[in-house]
């Protein structure tokens, strides 16, 4: 008999007499103050139903789960514990090590194994809500801190998914997702190993089976509590209709032609809605029932975020996916996308609305989707998971893939990255920022490697590729241009060390050993923009020259002002041009740092404050202000407005230190796209004065086309309009005078009908469309005709 055959005989009569003294496994969930078990260090024999066999979890390590009357337990051995194998239903002793992997009690260094039975199939999972997951961990009395349903069979019933995207092809990662019920929502994990990961897309509402386990990188390992379906059977869809065997899929055929295509597990209909937002509003479809379903969308606008959702229907009833985005190329190259994640105030639109509220993610992963040779990022932080699906998914297609991130910066989505051999480096790569600095840039250049010079796009802004920051102010650009994209290159490759994939330490160069070597002006669809790069290109005194050319306002968001050129800037424009405005909005949780301007600029306080204070104010919504952005003579067509924005943080650090870039726009109708973001936060912190372009009120637009401001202003219950339509106009021509509240609401239609040319006057009480009162506010009246459009604000007090 082998020697280790012989060695097991021993260890099982061992632990068979040792299975009447097994401890029940709930007292292996008793925790310190810092929620690691009570009994760590120590050995004990459990006994227990296998509840998640082997191979679920790793098809390489044992890290299976068993449960007893009591509780459960997760069994973690490397490499598995000799030939045996835990299937599920057998009634096993085991003995081990009481350890914990981030926050997860487990029995490692398994000492043994005894099989009692097979085929107990009997054990029900616990069934939970979202908030009871979520409150896994108990506190029983002062120093008692259990979590007694860790590593238990749980259900939860009628969930719905409410973040990310089903594993219907499993690409090697694994997948985290939210659901959510009635009590609240809790975390969907599917391991890239289990069968889970490449089960059909539920879509509707269902019910899941699973290993209620947890995932905690800090004591106390207090929260990470997530669910851990093992098998396709774990999902239960509770809607009716076909199951959907592929996510849906958009096939760009050119810039006004998608295709969507996905699959179903048995014969249906087909169905897509789509639009502009997750209101959707156009549809297309086919009644022949298919299996793989292909809807062409046409007529659709160049440059463009579309969001869509696919249908099927067969007898059993209609299955409908979760919301899916495209975005279409432009028609020419030149095109550029503004994004803003918080609202936008659309009365000032100038011509163009703003594109608020929009989830910063969203197009960045649209790019990534779309991109067929190479993507390079730069960036701080980079720790959201749906990105490093989508760079696999990409790498899995063949695209090159490179990533520089701040060396401070969690690594674990990193980490994700160079499993899959995509090459990561660090800011400190190559003895970088040994005197300080961090890599605080943002941007990502795609397809900027190949050949092909119609492809090229940037991705930069303000946000930080992490989920916390994702939910704060923040403004996403998108550029399709080959000079600014190889600009972006270069700037990248200096940073990588080469111009391949791999990158080289010996010529890596960032923060303040860079050399200003990218060109900075372009013209981009008829547009002077200007990109800088910091340290290297003297960022801050670009700022300067930007805020002197100003000859009306500057208007400016920002989360860390703390730069005495930027502000003395502002200073010498404000009291050396009359009726010039500075006009602000700082980050509430930094104007009391260190060298922070808010004091002087606010008038209270400093060594030289305002007097009188700008029109500056400290945010008062939730969450961060995170822009760095300044508008430049807002409002003011004819003397060529300008937008600065970027990662770069008016600090000194960011100049002397950091890894940033900054562009400078040249162009009306973007500061508009960003007056309208300010506005917003701007009249949510308590600003109160007009935003609106000069030439849109009083004066008449180009064709006589005008509109009064409302008499009385301010008012407590009407008010009188007077607006005038140019002659000349032609038959079947439509107008309209609406009246709006400051988030773009319509409150009431005024006059709708056929444009009448001359003078008009119309009555406007302070009430809305059904009769009831206005609350005390700004309003705003506009005006609609012949192509243009013009606004008046009117302030209703009660």
């Amino acid at each position: 008999m082998h020697r280790a055959a012989a060695l097991w005989i021993v260890v099982f009569s061992l632990l068979t007499a040792a299975a009447a003294n097994a401890i029940p496994i709930s007292e292996l969930h008793e925790n310190n103050s810092s929620i690691v078990p009570n009994k760590t260090g120590l050995r004990f024999p459990v006994t227990g139903i296998v509840t998640s066999p082997d191979s679920v979890r790793s098809d390489f390590n044992t890290e299976v789960m068993i449960q007893d009357a009591t509780g459960g337990i997760t069994l973690f051995q490397a490499a598995g514990i000799g030939p045996f194998h835990f299937n599920l239903g057998d009634s096993v002793t085991v003995e081990g090590t009481v350890t914990h992997f981030n926050g997860l009690t487990e029995l490692g260094t398994l000492g043994g194994y005894v099989l009692h039975s097979t085929g107990n199939f009997g054990v029900d999972p616990l069934v939970l809500t979202c908030a009871q997951v979520n409150a896994t961990l108990l506190v029983s009395s002062p120093d008692s801190f259990p979590e007694f349903n860790e590593s238990r069979l749980v259900r939860i019933n009628n969930v719905t998914r409410t973040a990310g995207t089903w594993p219907t092809t499993c690409l090697g990662a694994n997948t985290t997702l939210t659901i959510q019920d009635a009590s609240g929502s809790t975390t969907l994990f599917i391991d890239k190993d289990s069968e889970a990961c490449g089960s059909s897309d539920p879509s509707g509402p269902f019910d899941v089976v699973g290993l209620l386990s947890q995932y905690d990188t800090s004591a106390p390992y207090s929260t990470g509590y997530q669910i851990v379906p093992r098998f396709k059977t774990d999902i239960v869809p509770l809607t009716p209709g076909p199951n959907f065997t592929s996510s849906p899929q958009a096939e760009i055929l050119d810039s006004t032609t998608v295709r969507i295509t996905w699959g179903t597990d048995v014969a249906s209909t087909s169905l897509v809605v789509y639009g502009l937002t997750t209101a959707y509003g156009s549809a297309v479809g086919d009644s022949t029932p298919v299996a793989d379903h292909g809807v062409l969308l046409t007529g659709l606008t160049p440059g463009k975020l579309y969001h869509y959702r696919v249908a099927s229907t067969d007898a059993q009833g209609t299955r409908l996916s979760g919301d899916f985005i495209f975005v279409t190329p432009s028609s020419t190259p030149g095109a550029m996308n503004f994004y803003f994640s918080k609202t936008i105030d659309a009365s000032l639109a100038y011509p163009d609305v703003a594109q608020g509220e929009v989830y910063l993610l969203t197009p960045v992963l649209a790019r990534i989707a779309a991109a067929t040779s190479d993507i390079s990022v730069a960036v701080y932080s980079f720790s959201i998971t749906p990105l490093t699906n989508a760079l696999l998914a990409a790498k899995d297609r063949g695209v090159k893939v490179r990533l520089i991130m701040d060396a401070g910066a969690a690594s674990t989505e990193a980490n994700r990255l160079v499993a899959q051999g995509i090459p990561v480096i660090t800011s400190t790569y190559g003895g970088n920022h040994l005197s300080g600095g961090i890599h605080h840039n943002k941007f990502f250049a795609f397809d900027a490697r190949d050949a092909d010079s119609s492809n090229d796009w940037v991705w930069t802004g303000s946000v930080n590729m992490s989920d916390e920051n994702m939910a704060d102010a923040n403004n996403g650009i998108e550029i399709q241009d080959y000079g600014l994209a190889q600009a972006y290159l270069t700037e990248f490759n200096e940073e990588w060390g080469s111009a391949t994939d791999t990158p080289s330490a010996a010529t890596s160069r960032m923060g303040n050993r860079k050399a200003d070597n990218t060109p900075h002006h372009f013209v981009i669809n008829g547009i002077d923009v200007d990109l800088y790069f910091s340290p290297s290109d003297g960022t801050e005194s670009k700022i300067v020259n930007a805020i002197g050319t100003a000859d009306s306002s500057v208007c400016f968001s920002i989360l860390v002002l703390t730069s005495d050129p930027i502000a003395d800037a502002m200073r010498n424009k404000f009291f050396g041009i009359a009726g010039f405005d500075v006009r602000g909005v700082f980050d509430n949780s930094n104007i009391n740092q260190a060298g922070s301007e808010w004091p002087e600029m606010s008038g209270t306080g400093g060594t030289s404050p305002w007097n009188p204070p700008a029109d500056v104010h400290a945010d008062a919504e939730a969450g961060l202000i995170h822009h760095k952005y300044a508008i430049i003579d807002q409002g003011y067509p004819a003397l060529s407005p300008m937008v600065v924005t970027g990662s770069h943080n008016w600090s000194n650090a960011a100049n002397t230190e950091n890894d940033e870039n900054t562009l400078v726009f040249h162009d009306a109708r973007i500061a508009n796209l960003y007056t309208q973001e300010f506005a917003m936060r701007y009249r949510n912190s308590g600003g109160l004065a007009d935003l609106q372009v000069v030439g849109v009120g009083d004066k008449t637009l180009a064709g006589g086309l005008r509109l009064s401001s409302p008499y009385p202003n301010p008012a407590a219950g009407g008010a009188v309009v007077e607006f005038a339509l140019p002659g000349g106009v032609s038959p079947g021509q439509k107008m309209s005078l609406k009246l709006y509240d400051l988030q773009g609401r319509l409150v009431k239609t005024l006059v709708e009908g056929p444009a009448v040319a001359g003078p008009q006057r119309v009555s406007v009480r302070a009430e809305d469309g059904d009769g009831v009162d206005l609350a005390s506010g700004v309003y705003f009246l506009r005006l609609e005709a012949q192509g243009g459009r013009l606004s008046q604000k009117w302030v209703v007090l009660k």
